[in-house]
């Protein structure tokens, strides 16, 4: 891997470009099929929640309309676009006061010891520098009782029917855009090991039979378009395909979430 590729794992958050952010527009915002992913978390009036990865905001949206009036989210993010995002959005839902904006910076959270009541973490750590240190700030920042929600994917229990081969292709070369790319398999082991308690696992394997992944697979497209060692044709014949086995409904895809639940 070329040295200007060496931290795209991380930089390509800080700095997003606009077809990329359209995408995340719509893949982020909140669904009522959601509630399964956050459930665990048990998210209540009058509660303090950092969302650690906020994107453009959808979620910590929907966490302020469920802390109430007298509750506070934390949004944190590396990239000052999706912070805005995130601002905007809920000035538009008339909650501005109840979602507080921070830009991360060295994986630090800038927060007291203590100060919250829950962490929510969705589908960030496979992308940060060190997610030991990272569920170890989650550690730090929470209550006594508190509990961290973490969601992520395992991307080496990833299918794609019936364009496996040519999937693994786009995998593997994709490969720049992820730090720990198996990260949900080994939140169970971080978690026991930094000295939380009462951690609980949960596995979400729904098959999506409908294209429903296919902004992921654009995404997945333009990362390996990013590190250069496949021909463009073999990239858009494969988004071809995919639109092709969509329509011809023999289209399937699974990535795996892994919900771990752990209380300080």
């Amino acid at each position: 891997m070329s040295d200007s590729l060496a931290d795209y794992y991380q930089s390509h958050w800080a700095q997003v470009e606009a077809d990329r952010m359209a995408r995340y527009e719509a893949m982020f915002q909140w669904r009522d099929s959601h509630e399964v992913l956050i459930a665990p978390a048990q998210i209540e009036p009058g509660q303090r929640v950092a969302d650690y990865g906020c994107g453009p905001g959808a979620l910590s949206v929907e966490l302020a309309r469920r802390v109430g009036d007298t509750g506070q989210v934390l949004a944190l993010d590396i990239n000052s676009d999706f912070l805005e995002r995130t601002r905007n959005f809920a000035e538009q839902a008339g909650l501005s006061a109840r979602v507080e904006t921070q830009q991360v910076a060295n994986d630090r959270i800038q927060s007291p010891d203590t100060s919250v009541d829950r962490v929510i973490c969705k589908n960030v750590l496979e992308y940060v520098p060190d997610p030991e240190l990272t569920i170890a700030e989650f550690h730090r920042i929470l209550k006594p009782g508190g509990i961290a929600h973490i969601i992520d994917s395992d991307w080496g229990a990833a299918l794609l029917e019936p364009l496996g081969e040519q999937f693994i292709r786009i995998m593997s070369a994709a490969n720049i855009a992820f730090k720990t790319p198996l990260i949900g398999r080994n939140l169970y082991g971080i978690c026991r090991k930094l000295g939380f308690q009462d951690i609980r696992v949960q596995v979400l394997a729904n098959p999506d039979t409908a294209g429903g992944m296919r902004p992921v697979l654009h995404n997945m497209v333009s990362y390996a378009r990013t590190a250069g060692t496949l021909e463009e044709t073999e990239l858009t014949t494969f988004l071809e395909q995919v639109d092709q086995a969509v329509a011809d409904r023999t289209y399937l895809a699974i990535l795996p979430q892994f919900l771990v639940t752990a209380r300080r």
